[in-house]
């Protein structure tokens, strides 16, 4: 009987030390041999993991947009009848969130590059478009006397706000800085309930 092979285990832990390199070096500062370091692997096992330069950002790409959009889908499946609104903020802005500062500051990376590269531009566009969707979807959902447009907006309002207090947790903002982005996304719920 041949030996169980490790290939998905090795390729996650790469990814999550590319990840991590990227968040804290950048795109360019991710090279293998700064990967190898961050994974505990030796420089040709990454490169047989991640290719060519190119190769890396497809799998960058791949791997940031598919674990964004799983933690998007599971949050809003697991969001209960009563309230989701107010359940979904809550949990974008808590610090226990699932949401890793460093897969924010890869996506962030990515989006920097996507000024040159018209599939990654259209792929991550997509992403955060389709999570500003579920997010109306959510606020549809909890309040449908609300007009479309106006929850349309205030996920808008809400998406923008998660994404920039998610990009600068690394910088240990203050709480109080947090709770303001928080209680402005909840301003904007609110909003919905009485729209005048």
């Amino acid at each position: 009987m041949g030996r169980p092979s490790n290939r998905d285990e090795r390729y996650g832990q790469v990814m999550e030390a590319f990840v991590r390199c990227v968040a804290r070096m950048g795109l360019d500062g991710a090279t293998l041999s700064a990967i190898a370091k961050e994974a505990g692997l030796t420089r040709p096992l990454i490169r047989h993991h991640l290719g060519n330069r190119d190769e890396m950002i497809v799998a960058l790409q791949d791997y940031v947009l598919d674990q964004f959009n799983s933690a998007a889908n599971e949050l809003v499946a697991a969001l209960p009848d009563s309230d989701p609104a107010h359940v979904l903020v809550n949990h974008l802005f808590s610090d226990q969130s699932d949401s890793s500062p460093d897969l924010v500051l890869a996506f962030a990376a990515l989006t920097a590059r996507a000024s040159e590269d018209g599939e990654l531009r259209a792929n991550c566009r997509a992403s955060i478009l389709g999570f500003e969707a579920q997010v109306a979807e959510v606020l549809q959902r909890n309040y449908p006397e609300a007009p479309q447009m106006d929850t349309q907006q205030a996920a808008h309002g809400i998406v923008a706000l998660y994404f920039n207090t998610a990009s600068l947790a690394a910088l240990e903002m203050p709480t109080e800085w947090v709770n303001r982005s928080k209680a402005m996304a909840v301003s904007l719920c609110e909003n919905l309930a009485d729209p005048a």
